[in-house]
């Protein structure tokens, strides 16, 4: 009993890993631009849906109190006036742990860009010819250093929360569905003034997909192919797909006693994107199946399988599962890889 406790725990324990382990912080839907009082411009992505406050999740006076301690060693006080420089500030990992700073200066060309809305005259321009990366959600643009010192003194717990309320405006469904661009003006007390707001277009998430293919899978030694179609409810939000529920029916092909025996599969599944990147999905799924029409002596009779499905490409998964009768009794491996047509 303990082993197949194991096998089991086994199974479940690696999607759990990839939950808690997935790194989300490379690609964020929405950007919202902060023009300073002093000249500068915060620019702040993150995908925003209007519960989490914008001063928790952008963390910009900590960050940039980083950023000024270390740039204080480099002894640099005044940049070239005529040239614009981009400075990218990186942390280098090594098994999940911090291990190394990194700080890159580069020269890079200037071009000034002025939008005006169609709606209004406003003109939104971003202010500094020199910009910070301090991480993938927070970026400066200034122009001299002395700028950045003034910034460690503003109070963003306030300006953020005032940012918030403004952002809040519109109703929820607004800001859960919608990858949108923000323009904030921030005065001198403080208070913020939105000045303008427009989003992209939403592709459809929710929907009802239909597929088929066919695999390939070892058990007991012996390979078996199988075809299958499945039905997937499938949801997401700002052009993301998130998480998707399935059910499948599979028709397993079994040569191992030298004559064609079909066995039947009914599987239910969950599956979840990891990635934050709407053009690279990763997902993973979590797969339960019934053997509903046994034949030959391949399978028990009353047979289940429990499997974690990994997307590889478009059109390939993998498919580690265990195999067990009745209750998780004489549990067996299985690997399989699928084909999506």
């Amino acid at each position: 009993m303990t082993n197949k406790i194991i096998l089991l725990s086994g199974l479940l324990f690696l999607f759990s890993i990839k939950i808690f382990a997935a790194d989300e912080n490379k690609f964020h839907s929405d950007t919202i631009r902060i023009q300073m009082p002093n000249g500068t411009t915060i620019e702040g992505r993150s995908t925003y849906d209007g519960k989490h406050d914008l001063a928790g999740n952008l963390e910009i006076k900590n960050l940039l109190n980083d950023f000024l301690t270390r740039w204080a060693v480099l002894n640099i006080t005044e940049l070239e006036p005529n040239k614009s420089i981009l400075i990218k500030c990186s942390t280098i990992k090594e098994y999940d742990k911090d291990i190394q700073n990194t700080i890159t200066i580069e020269e890079i060309a200037s071009t000034r860009s002025i939008t005006f809305p169609t709606d209004t005259a406003i003109a939104l321009v971003i202010k500094g010819n020199n910009k910070v990366e301090l991480n993938s959600k927070v970026a400066i643009y200034f122009n001299t250093i002395k700028q950045l010192d003034e910034l460690t003194k503003y109070d963003f717990s306030q300006i953020l929360k005032n940012t918030d309320q403004q952002l809040k405006k519109k109703n929820d469904w607004y800001l859960k569905a919608s990858p949108f661009v923000a323009w904030v003006k921030i005065n001198k007390n403080y208070s913020a003034e939105l000045l303008h707001q427009n989003t992209t277009m939403a592709t459809a998430n929710d929907q009802i997909i239909l597929s088929a293919g066919t695999s390939l899978e070892n058990i007991k030694g012996n390979w078996n192919g199988s075809f299958y179609a499945r039905m997937t409810v499938q949801l997401g939000n700002k052009n993301l797909a998130k998480q998707a529920f399935s059910l499948g029916y599979e028709w397993m092909y079994d040569f191992s006693s030298g004559k064609e025996n079909i066995n039947h599969w009914v599987d239910l599944g969950y599956q979840r994107n990891f990635s934050k990147n709407p053009n690279k999905g990763d997902w993973y799924g979590l797969n339960l199946g019934y053997l509903a029409k046994q034949n030959g002596d391949l399978f028990e009779k009353d047979s289940f399988r429990l499997g974690i499905e990994k997307k590889v490409t478009e059109n390939i998964s993998i498919v580690p599962q265990i195999y067990f009768n009745d209750f998780f009794k004489n549990p067996y491996p299985g690997f399989k890889i699928k084909i999506h047509l």
